[in-house]
């Protein structure tokens, strides 16, 4: 059996816009306090840097949607957006997509590293964060 790869890279640059990510950091993960003068101070939710990208953001439509809901009477879709990337990112990640308004969470996703260079994401609307 012979093995293949795909590399997405140059058409991920040619249709992509530019995105702003997120990564997501588990509050486990996270100290939640320091010291300031040998006092213990609780930490704020610190904005994690985002990483700029360039890369494919499209709306989903029925026939694209890669975990949609069944429901009696049709299918409802979970994300608003996908978003095709060679990142590696985690569920909860935020990606503020501004050619399609505002701030996104990432959902599930397929991650097709084993063969490829892509990693396909779902993203649904993120009403904690205006899109201004």
């Amino acid at each position: 059996m012979s093995s293949f790869y795909l590399s997405f890279k140059e058409m991920l640059k040619d249709f992509g816009v530019d995105i702003k990510v997120y990564p997501y950091k588990s509050p486990a993960d996270k100290p939640h306090y320091h010291y300031v003068g040998g006092i213990k101070v609780p930490d704020n939710d610190e904005e994690v840097e985002p990483e700029l990208r360039h890369e494919p953001v499209l709306p989903v439509s029925d026939m694209t949607a890669m975990m949609p809901q069944i429901l009696p009477g049709g299918i409802m879709q979970q994300g608003d957006l996908v978003w095709y990337s060679t990142g590696v990112y985690s569920e909860n990640t935020k990606v503020e997509v501004p050619s399609q308004g505002g701030m996104f969470r990432v959902m599930p996703f397929s991650n097709y590293k084993d063969y490829s260079d892509v990693i396909i994401y779902e993203l649904k609307g993120d009403d904690k964060h205006s899109a201004n």
